[in-house]
């Protein structure tokens, strides 16, 4: 008879493989070609939910793994900022963007904006937050000349969430799992489907308790799932690879997972 620590084991290695499958699959959908300029916006349910961090974490995933341009936009504002999480101390603000020197190749937009990591360029935000019309026009301005844009929009009213969903190919609407912030959540998200039907949007959960609670299970399938992670809670300035692990794979499948969504819309 098989011993228990050999069953274990044999257990062990099947779920390492099936995580070096999953590994995989995430970054071929990172790295697969996208067509035309994608947005991808992030939305906060609530205060606190680690949607910068997030959004950050994704931008910077997706211009390490593309060989094409990537673009952050700073649409939320505040003391912890998108540039704050990109470790950037000054950038062009949205209006800078959206109203400066004509923008006619990449080079202008690169030009327009500031590097943020090699293959990642930034905008700040006007204000706190900054007005949608302003975001829409520096994106119209620069974005068709990356390949992915990624904005922090911060939190939104359900009129402004739909506002801004109309004008993104997919929209995550990230909440914590307690119980307050995950009814939240579930309302932006579902307020914004049922004023635009056919939008791509992803009820993104991040944990804030060892165990799940069982009132999430009730948004799965669909939802997608990120740890709480203690460095990046501890730094506004924490760069990717000093997250955990499980964190560094939960971006990488929202990242694989937001950008298949934005592909296909």
């Amino acid at each position: 008879m098989e011993s228990g620590t050999a069953e274990t084991f044999r257990a062990v290695l099947r779920g390492a493989g099936r995580f070096a499958q999953d590994a995989a699959a995430w970054d071929t959908a990172v790295r697969a070609p996208v067509g035309t300029s994608r947005r991808i916006t992030f939305l906060a349910a609530d205060g606190g939910t680690g949607t910068t961090t997030l959004a950050s974490a994704v931008a910077l995933t997706l211009a390490r793994r593309r060989t094409g341009p990537v673009l952050a936009l700073d649409a939320a504002g505040g003391p912890s900022a998108l540039r704050t999480r990109l470790g950037v101390d000054d950038a062009p603000t949205l209006d800078d963007v959206a109203y400066g020197a004509p923008v006619r190749s990449l080079a202008d937009a690169r030009e327009a904006t500031r590097e943020a990591r090699p293959g990642l360029h930034l905008a700040g935000a006007s204000g706190w937050p900054a007005h949608l019309s302003v975001w829409t026009d520096a994106a119209a301005a620069v974005g068709r000349f990356f390949e992915v844009v990624v904005t922090d929009a911060g939190r939104r009213t359900p009129d402004e969430a739909a506002r801004l969903a109309a004008e993104s190919h997919v929209t995550a609407v990230v909440a914590r799992t307690d119980a307050g912030a995950f009814a939240a959540g579930r309302t932006l998200a579902d307020s914004v489907r049922d004023e635009l039907p056919h939008a791509a949007v992803v009820l993104v959960l991040v944990g804030v308790a060892p165990v799940e609670p069982p009132f999430v299970h009730s948004a799965r399938p669909g939802s997608l799932a990120v740890p709480h992670d203690h460095a990046a809670a501890r730094s506004l300035g924490t760069p990717l690879p000093q997250l955990d692990a499980q964190t560094r794979a939960a971006v990488a499948q929202t990242a694989a997972h937001l950008l298949t969504e934005a592909r296909t819309a």
